[in-house]
């Protein structure tokens, strides 16, 4: 089950105002949370004889309304499943949301964050690999635990720790972009072995995926600053 997560930079960075609707949904989700919370309440005073919130209203004052730093990210995404393409713009800035932070924080270039993203996972928060690794950036059980993440379904741990790797690869291969990649998908120890990228066939076609994935994303940057040039 996903742990719950703050929205509340997503919601600083713009994400829900940059969608139609996109405060609607939040407060949409917001009720529903409240409704949830005050069922789970009373059906709890029920059960042990105890005043329901109802009646607390009466003597004291009413707690503070749930904000958007208390709705839990599994909320978000469960109202995603029922929002068609929508949800699926919301997910998708809140990815890239993550991806431009984890970028700045870790010295990389969003562009290989999503590249790895791409060939990982193709942008699946809940993808799960046969070997098991997780999430949108593939992260296996014991890498997640080393970099600290205890949620690999939640995009900003996901994103964050998988980035921390990636920089760490890279440190370590002394920047070569290539060697970097093949020590992320087959281990640095594999990479140190074999003095260079594994004869993997998983890995060789991994590494220049990546970089293909990357160029083009970087071409399409280049192509929207372009058009964005002529209509000033």
């Amino acid at each position: 089950m996903i742990n719950p997560m703050s929205l509340y930079n997503e919601v600083m960075n713009g994400i829900l105002s940059r969608i139609p609707g996109g405060h609607a949904m939040h407060q949409n989700i917001v009720q529903q949370q409240n409704r949830n919370a005050n069922a789970a309440g009373a059906s709890h005073a029920v059960t042990h004889n105890l005043p329901t919130a109802r009646d607390a209203e009466r003597t004291e004052s009413s707690s503070q309304p749930m904000g958007i730093g208390n709705v839990p990210f599994s909320a978000i995404l469960e109202y995603i499943s029922n929002e068609g393409a929508q949800g699926n713009t919301l997910l998708r800035r809140a990815i890239d949301t993550e991806v431009e932070a984890a970028a700045v924080r870790h010295n990389l270039d969003p562009n290989l964050i999503r590249a790895v993203i791409r060939t990982e996972s193709n942008g699946r928060h809940d993808a799960v690999s046969h070997a098991g690794a997780m999430g949108l950036m593939q992260l296996m059980p014991r890498t997640a635990e080393s970099l600290g993440v205890t949620d690999p379904f939640d995009i900003r741990q996901n994103i964050d720790g998988g980035s921390a790797y990636l920089r760490r690869m890279l440190d370590m291969f002394d920047d070569d972009l290539s060697l970097a990649l093949a020590a992320y998908n087959a281990g640095a120890g594999a990479v140190r072995r074999h003095g260079g990228i594994p004869p993997f066939q998983e890995t060789q076609n991994h590494v220049p995926r990546v970089l293909q994935h990357m160029e083009r994303y970087a071409m399409e940057q280049y192509q929207r600053a372009a058009e964005d040039s002529r209509l000033i």
